[in-house]
């Protein structure tokens, strides 16, 4: 299990709260593996601060798992739920998109009280993993 951290979660990345109250922020991350995913493998993707409301995220992913039965799934959610957003998506094992259409009832509505990061979670590792590739988070939230 490792922690990556995509450019727009590093702790040197402002969380993007700036504008007005109620105006939606939309926060667009990438993060280029280098190396086969692994089990539990952890991606910070995006930072938001205290006050955020997450109304919408989706993940791309190009093909991260090139076995002939590929096995690999991702979750997205942040430190205190890791499938807050998205649980159980395949979309790493031919290439693809996924949103939050079929949110979990914890994820709607909720308000973080402090900064976090919503991360991208290997909760099944690669049957083969690619040992490059590209992983988008695209998080649309409100102050």
């Amino acid at each position: 299990m490792a922690t990556f951290t995509a450019d727009e979660a590093a702790a040197t990345a402002p969380a993007k709260g700036e504008g007005f109250s109620g105006n939606a922020k939309v926060v667009v991350a990438e993060y280029e593996i280098t190396a086969a995913l692994a089990l539990n493998d952890v991606i910070q993707m995006v930072k938001v601060p205290a006050g955020a409301i997450v109304s919408n995220v989706v993940l791309a992913a190009d093909d991260l798992d090139s076995d002939g039965s590929p096995a690999l799934v991702l979750d997205v959610g942040d430190g205190g739920n890791t499938d807050r957003y998205i649980d159980g998506s395949t979309v790493g094992q031919a290439g693809g998109i996924t949103d939050t259409s079929n949110m979990a009832i914890d994820g709607i509505g909720y308000t973080y009280t402090a900064e976090d990061t919503i991360d991208v979670l290997v909760q099944v590792a690669p049957a083969t993993g690619a040992t490059s590739g590209t992983i988008k988070l695209i998080v649309t939230y409100t102050i």
